[in-house]
């Protein structure tokens, strides 16, 4: 067996984990669960290992039981721009790049080692039309999905860089804490110059009384 796939009962906290999650997303028949866990096989991945690469099929998603991952674009000039970071308890994988089923426009790296939970997609996708239960979370799923898509466009074209990061910082103090600033930067849609000068401006005495400029 490779080195970076434990046996799966080794992760029964991990199974645990991801049970806890699906739960709290819509109830699944016990049926559901068991054809779920089944799909599941368990991986420890070091830091900087890549999970999916822009051009390649996107056929899995994941279950991050600890560690942190990244979900980022890079443009024609090599530019990266982070679409989200990924802690414990959360799931990745690309779900529009998988509903397309063509090449991936999204990286997802490795930022921290991972204990994770690796499920093949289409198996999942046919289980859900066998198990109503999990076809409804799958549902309720991509519905939360869009509503955080649709809180993070509306902080990106209306927020001020300031209060954005503002809000990451308040939200995430943990993980901001740990990012390196271009990452965060990245994130944000700004320069690391901009966030650098953002973090001056809320040390200055002056912060409090003289608001941020806009972007």
């Amino acid at each position: 067996m490779k080195a970076d796939a434990p046996p799966l009962h080794q992760g029964a906290g991990a199974l645990s984990a991801l049970h806890s999650a699906m739960q709290r997303i819509h109830p699944l028949t016990d049926q559901a669960w068991s054809a779920v866990a089944a799909c599941a096989s368990l991986r420890s991945l070091p830091a900087g290992h890549t999970l999916l690469r822009a051009g390649d099929m996107a056929k899995r998603i994941f279950f991050v039981h600890s560690g942190l991952l990244r979900e980022y674009y890079v443009d024609h000039a090599g530019k990266e721009a982070t679409r989200r970071f990924c802690g414990a308890c959360e799931f990745s994988g690309s779900l529009a790049d998988l509903l397309s089923r063509g090449p991936s426009a999204v990286y997802i790296e490795i930022m921290q080692p991972c204990e994770m939970l690796e499920m093949d997609w289409q198996a999942i996708d046919d289980l859900s039309h066998t198990h109503p239960s999990l076809m409804q979370l799958m549902r309720r799923f991509a519905e939360g999905l869009y509503v955080l898509k649709m809180q993070r466009e509306f902080e990106m074209l209306t927020l001020p860089a300031a209060e954005r990061y503002q809000r990451f910082a308040d939200a995430h103090a943990t993980l901001n804490a740990q990012l390196p600033r271009h990452m965060v930067a990245s994130y944000l849609g700004i320069t690391p110059v901009h966030l650098s000068r953002i973090g001056a401006a809320q040390k200055s005495p002056q912060s409090a009384t003289k608001p941020p400029g806009k972007k």
